[in-house]
């Protein structure tokens, strides 16, 4: 269970890395249990969806406020994968040594029938913070994927496309299709991996989700994602998670500077606004008025 300095280098030079078999036989067999335990039927299902009973959370949400099963967990097997040294570590490392804390951990489940379509290339962060992820490293998210079953090209596998194939200065968190960014598909890799492996990659990578492919094919997995701790706009836990919405983009743009900061958005004068992310969340936001943060900063 070791991430490793090449694993560092893949990353800051394509904005993700793959980590084989970063989970050992026995803690997978321990994390396929637990993950019973939380969604009973899917391990079974996911194995062999062909003649597995479907399970109870089937097409359907998960009887908890965001409809799917996040952290804590029942037992304890996920929730120490959560809290993975090394997952913190690494978090730490690339935030320049900035404190990390664990703003996501959920549970990912899907198989033949439920999932037979194709994700558009994009950017996690519409979600993940009230404003823009510059290229900065103190302000780095990072998120992770774990892979607790075997991911071949037919069970449906994470697509991720390295930063050298974009590399305009502000990047804009739309889904893009194959028509409006070619360059995006043509160049993404395809994660097929062992059973206990781990995706790395950043608020910065586009990446997507492709169809589970045939009749017999599923796929157990967990996202956990780290933000610096003193980032008070980030994170999918909170305001956040709904900054991607019609109705939040909205306020954000009417709303005053001090109804701003109320709900954690960074002040004017903060260390944060620079030139990348005045033009970005401006970009995001754009009928949201800049005055305020460009002054503070003497960008006006």
């Amino acid at each position: 269970m070791k991430i490793t300095a090449e694993h560092e280098a893949h990353y800051r030079e394509h904005g993700y890395a793959i980590v084989e078999r970063f989970c050992d036989p026995d803690v997978i067999k321990a994390a396929l249990a637990n993950f019973d335990e939380v969604v009973p039927g899917w391990v079974d299902f996911a194995a062999d969806p062909g003649s597995a009973p479907r399970p109870e959370y089937y097409g359907k949400p998960f009887p908890d406020q965001r409809g799917i099963p996040h952290f804590p967990y029942k037992g304890d097997v996920l929730n120490d994968l959560s809290f993975h040294p090394e997952l913190r570590r690494f978090a730490t490392l690339m935030g320049e040594g900035e404190e990390m804390y664990c703003e996501q951990s959920h549970l990912t489940y899907k198989a033949s029938g439920q999932a037979n379509f194709e994700q558009a290339h994009h950017l996690d962060y519409s979600n993940h913070t009230l404003a823009y992820p510059p290229n900065v490293p103190k302000y780095w998210q990072t998120a992770y994927l774990y892979y607790f079953t075997d991911v071949t090209l037919e069970s449906g596998p994470t697509a991720v496309c390295s930063w050298k194939h974009y590399p305009e200065r502000i990047l804009v968190p739309s889904h893009w299709t194959k028509e409006d960014r070619p360059e995006l598909y043509d160049n993404e890799v395809k994660v097929t991996v062992p059973a206990g492996s781990l995706l790395i990659y950043s608020m910065r990578t586009f990446h997507r989700g492709t169809a589970i492919i045939g009749e017999n094919h599923g796929r157990l997995g967990m996202f956990v994602t780290y933000a610096p701790k003193a980032c008070r706009w980030a994170g999918i836990v909170g305001w956040p998670v709904s900054a991607g919405k019609r109705e939040f983009r909205a306020w954000i743009e009417r709303a005053s500077v001090e109804e701003r900061t109320s709900i954690g958005f960074p002040e004017p004068g903060h260390d944060y606004w620079t030139d990348e992310t005045l033009d970005g969340v401006g970009g995001r936001f754009p009928g949201m008025d800049m005055g305020p943060y460009r002054e503070a900063v003497g960008k006006d």
